[in-house]
């Protein structure tokens, strides 16, 4: 039986408008890097491939996200000393929206934002120990993290090790390669729910990782506030990076937060169950 022209084209039509739905979709919410073997959130950087599988362009920054079917792995190194002392005393803040939106209401706040110091021409930079010695310092300073908008986790402050939450967290100085390394271990549970595995098909998750402005000189402890971040982008897994907005790249190192602006960086994926 021959099919009328005009109904075969409106057919045409709908499949042709279905791939390109789809295709949308997927660009939009692409599989996120499922983790064959889980993640111990130690500081020490051999748990994962390296180099780490992205970079931060103007950053001197490699990071990884992963996976299982359990908890969300999440990894930051970086080898530049600058970088190194902005991320310990600025300190980082990871949001996650369940909705695949930019709903900062889920936010994990570890290293936490420390006291303001000197600008550097105060510092006797010239000599290696002053460095040495105060990322030492910054480092037996982050020691606990904040927590607000987890599911089954109260809000509030916790200790490493802590044994009232499930997140585990460590950051250390890897004195054979200079890295200062970041791990972070979350259940997936404490962000999308307990029955998450049956939506994991069709429901997106988004998450923000944001490395804060520096304190200006003479500025108080910020402690477990709630950080003004300086979002650095997800672009997606195997997607490229940009950033957003200007201001400078470091901050002005261990100084002010002259030039400096807010930003929100969000990378949307939908979490893999199997490799």
């Amino acid at each position: 039986m021959k099919i009328p022209l005009l109904f075969s084209g409106k057919w045409l039509m709908v499949l042709i408008a279905g791939s390109i739905i789809s295709g949308c979709g997927h660009k939009l919410a692409p599989l996120g890097h499922y983790q064959d073997t889980p993640v111990v959130a130690d500081g020490k950087i051999n748990d994962w491939k390296q180099p780490l599988r992205f970079n931060y362009p103007g950053y001197a920054i490699q990071y990884n996200i992963t996976s299982d079917d359990k908890d969300l792995y999440i990894c930051v190194s970086t080898a530049d000393e600058e970088t190194q002392l902005r991320m310990l005393r600025a300190g980082m803040t990871i949001w996650f929206d369940p909705k695949g939106e930019k709903n900062k209401t889920i936010g994990l706040f570890f290293p936490i934002r420390k006291q303001s110091e000197p600008v550097p021409s105060t510092i006797r930079s010239n000599e290696r120990l002053d460095m040495e010695t105060r990322k030492a310092e910054l480092l037996l300073q982050s020691n606990y993290y904040n927590t607000t908008g987890f599911l089954h986790i109260e809000n509030g402050q916790f200790g490493l090790t802590d044994t009232s939450s499930p997140i585990r967290l460590a950051i250390k100085n890897d004195e054979k390669d200079s890295l200062l390394v970041y791990e972070v271990v979350i259940p997936i549970r404490n962000v999308v729910g307990l029955k998450w595995m049956a939506k994991a098909a069709r429901n997106k998750l988004s998450m923000d990782l944001a490395l804060n402005a520096m304190p200006a000189a003479g500025g108080g402890h910020y402690g477990g506030g709630r950080p003004s971040p300086r979002g650095l982008e997800f672009r997606g897994i195997g997607g490229g990076m940009r950033r957003m907005g200007g201001g400078r790249r470091y901050g002005g190192g261990a100084g002010g937060n002259a030039g400096q602006k807010e930003e929100d960086n969000w990378y949307t994926f939908r979490l893999p169950l199997t490799r």
